[in-house]
Parts: structure tokens; sequence; C-alpha cells
């Protein structure tokens, strides 16, 4: 494999890094040691927002590889596509066109470079997300898990590196029942860590 100098990441706030006031969440831990591993070698970047889902990775993610000459790719999603909009309501991403969003993002990730790496979602607690504080949203775990269980036939029909992070968490690892804590970053981290690791990436 060629060596990798500039990774970025597409995902949403978990990816962000939301609640991590140590050390800014498990990306940002990654670029910490992937830029002791390589001596500043590799560069990191984290682009992802809060609220994102696979169309707005969609929107932009090609265009900001692009202009930072990534040759290596990470995107998270799942939570936010998967959320209910009303306790019975529909998905914010129905699951097809998550589907056909992920074939896309490939599709044009492969374009890039050929080091592209989905992550799944975690668990939520759902005693604090149904619905969540801030709206009339429901994060589920069944909803979740069907989403992370596309995304993984996707990447598997795609050739593509998928991390499945489901069940990782417990929720003592989890901030607001949705977003990890600096542990559940920790976690998601070293598991993240040793996957790219053991897939030839650094």
């Amino acid at each position: 494999m060629q060596k990798i100098s500039t990774i970025c990441v597409f995902g949403d706030s978990t990816a962000w890094g939301a609640w991590d006031m140590e050390k800014g969440g498990w990306v940002n831990r990654l670029w910490f040691y992937i830029g002791q591993k390589t001596d500043g070698d590799c560069e990191v970047y984290n682009l992802s927002i809060s609220g994102g889902t696979t169309q707005t990775i969609l929107d932009r993610f090609e265009a900001e590889a692009k202009i930072r000459d990534a040759d290596a790719l990470i995107f998270q999603s799942g939570g936010n596509d998967a959320c209910l909009l009303g306790k019975a309501g529909s998905n914010r991403i129905p699951l097809e066109q998550f589907r056909r969003n992920l074939e896309k993002i490939i599709s044009w990730a492969k374009n890039l470079t050929t080091n592209i790496a989905f992550v799944g979602f975690d668990i939520v607690d759902e005693t604090k997300t149904t619905p969540v504080p801030w709206g009339d949203f429901y994060y589920t775990n069944s909803e979740i898990e069907r989403y992370n269980k596309e995304m993984e036939k996707v990447c598997n029909e795609q050739g593509i590196l998928f991390l499945d992070i489901f069940n990782l968490l417990s929720k003592e690892d989890l901030e607001d029942g949705l977003h990890p804590n600096v542990r559940g970053h920790e976690k998601t981290f070293v598991m993240a860590k040793d996957f790219l690791e053991k897939n030839g990436w650094f």
C-alpha cells in the first residue's frame, strides 16, 4: 500500500467530537496518535459537522477532500439518517435513499483514493433519546442497527472497509444518551486505530 499522507474524516457530531472536553473526540485522538507515530508526516482533517447525514456528506465531501489532496477517507454516519422524525414518524433519510447515498459516496470516493473506510454508529440510551431534549426526534437502537447493517452490506458489496462499533459502548459511556463521553470516545478511538493499523493505513 502507498504511504498515506492525508486523511479526511466526514461525519456527524459523534465524529466531530461532541462532549469530549478532554481531547476533542475519537477523530482528534486518532490525529494525535497518527501524528506521533508518523512524526507528523500524516495529517488528519476532521471535517465532520453536527447533525450530519449521508446527504450532507454527499453535498460537500468531494470538494473538501480534493482541496486537501486527501489520499484516505473515513466516513461515519447513520445515526442522524436513522433518526425518526416524531414518535411514529419516518426516518430522516429513508433506508433506500441511505443506500443510494452510500453507493454514490463510495463511487465518488473511489475517484480520489482506494483508501476508504466507513464507521458505523453505536448504541444509544433510549431513556434519553426517545425523544431527545432538543426536539421531537427519536433515536432508537433498532433503527440504528438496521442502518448499520445496510451500511455494512453496501461496503461488503463494494469492497470497502467497514468498522462495526455497535454495542462497543455501554450507557455509562454516553454523555447525554446519544453522544459518547470522554471514556466512550477513547474506546471508539482505540477500536478505530487498531482497525486501521490492521489494514495497513499507518
